[in-house]
């Protein structure tokens, strides 16, 4: 479902769905860092970082909210909504995960730890999604509202 073709309704609706899903992220967060570059470009864990792809690939197919892009010193870009970058970025740190917003619509991870468990990248990502999702949804709504 692509978020722009919602009614305001059914964009309040989400919300309010990722919004309880974010809640739950607040109250147990993970503390990582993904703003730090890697000292040796390019070694990162070639497995995590495809992982950390198929979950962000599941969690935000067909919204429109975000989607992977390229950057040559991150281990992976997505791009946002645009003007969603910097909203997504701060939902992530508030759960805990930081990210860098390059610009209004790009979100880097910079490095991915080697030590990383595959639940904890799985929940960063969902983390990462649920916020570029709900950044998404909160800049669909404010221009419903202006119009």
């Amino acid at each position: 479902m692509q978020y722009t073709d919602l009614t305001r309704k059914e964009l309040q609706r989400e919300y309010s769905r990722l919004t309880r899903k974010y809640t739950d992220f607040i109250r147990q967060p993970v503390e990582l860092d993904l703003t730090t570059e890697d000292s040796l470009p390019g070694c990162a864990n070639r497995r995590a970082v495809k992982h950390f792809g198929t979950v962000l690939d599941k969690e935000l197919r067909d919204t429109g909210a975000a989607h992977p892009a390229q950057a040559p010193d991150a281990v992976a870009a997505l791009a946002t909504m645009p003007g969603c970058a910097h909203r997504t970025v701060e939902l992530c740190r508030k759960a805990g995960v930081r990210f860098d917003a390059i610009d209004h619509c790009t979100v880097l991870a910079r490095t991915i730890p080697e030590d990383i468990r595959s639940d904890e990248l799985t929940h960063v990502a969902s983390v990462f999604a649920v916020s570029a999702r709900m950044a998404a949804l909160e800049s669909l709504q404010g221009t419903l509202m202006r119009a």
